[in-house]
């Protein structure tokens, strides 16, 4: 069936009324490109929405404050990228964050029981967070002494909650369930790029200088899983053999990083290099192994 002009007219302006809800500002050049008409056009457009519409000093276009949201779907966007839920979602223009919480219900059932039993104290994290923002240095007491540390950001990895920040010439990662007697300081610090980028970067909390480059072999029985999601730190694929097994390359800032995923996964993987690594994980259960007989 054929669209006519009102037709069309009337999905220009959803469409138009939905990218404002977005919370972007719009561009009557872009979107006469994004819908194959006139700028002329878009500006009558535009002037159809009367005061629904805004325009602004750079010659964009908002959502009048009135007839705005309170919660947009550009913010739950932006709650889904800073929460890491964002890949749980489909994407692309077609998806509607609000689509979440329409009448109260979903069809939808998340679980992910990998959290701590008690949540972070708001006071420390809201704390925590304004001295990650503003840059400033704080003192907490960790493991039994005082620390004077650069926090650089706020990291929630497997269930637990941490803070990235310099101690001593170095980065390392602290739990907050962990910390004691937070004080921020008036003193603001110079956050270093290369740390910066390592802490934004890294797919886990083991900060390090150097990385260890390790060779796993997946077997056929566990490759599927280690295809569909990357199990291993900053995993890539060396191989993927005709008998379904698999040949990775994952990096770690410290052995233990792995060795718990390595012993997760037995009997489907096996250290190729570094050799010595695989003779420590051997180590490890031949220990465990002789301590159970010996019970």
């Amino acid at each position: 069936m054929a669209v006519n002009a009102h037709d069309t007219l009337a999905l220009r302006l959803a469409e138009i009324l939905r990218l404002l809800h977005l919370g972007e500002p719009l561009d009557r050049h872009e979107l006469a490109g994004r819908f194959g008409v006139s700028e002329r056009t878009i500006y009558r457009d535009l002037n159809r929405l009367g005061d629904m519409v805004l325009p602004q000093a750079d010659g964009r276009y908002r959502l009048a404050e009135a007839y705005r949201n309170r919660l947009s779907p550009g913010d739950l966007h932006a709650f889904a990228q800073i929460s890491g839920i964002e890949r749980m979602f489909p994407a692309g223009p077609d998806w509607s964050w609000l689509e979440l919480l329409r009448s109260g219900k979903t069809g939808l059932l998340v679980r992910d029981s990998h959290v701590e039993a008690d949540r972070p104290g708001s006071r420390d994290f809201r704390e925590l967070k304004r001295a990650v923002e503003n840059r400033r240095r704080c003192t907490v007491v960790y493991s039994g002494r005082r620390r004077l540390l650069e926090p650089y950001r706020l990291i929630h990895n497997k269930g637990i909650w941490y803070l990235a920040a310099v101690d001593d010439g170095r980065v390392k990662s602290f739990a907050l369930s962990r910390m004691a007697d937070l004080q921020v300081l008036d003193e603001t610090f110079v956050p270093d790029a290369d740390i910066h980028a390592q802490v934004e970067e890294d797919e886990d909390v083991w900060f390090g200088q150097s990385r260890l480059a390790v060779t796993v072999a997946v077997g056929r029985g566990g490759a599927y899983y280690f295809k569909r999601r990357h199990v291993l730190p900053h995993q890539e694929l060396i191989e993927d053999r005709i008998d379904g097994s698999l040949l990775l390359r994952c990096r770690v800032n410290h052995p233990n990083q792995l060795l718990p995923i390595l012993r997760y996964w037995i009997p489907h993987v096996r250290v190729v290099e570094p050799s010595w690594l695989q003779q420590q994980l051997r180590d490890e259960l031949n220990q465990y192994l002789q301590s159970t007989l010996s019970e």
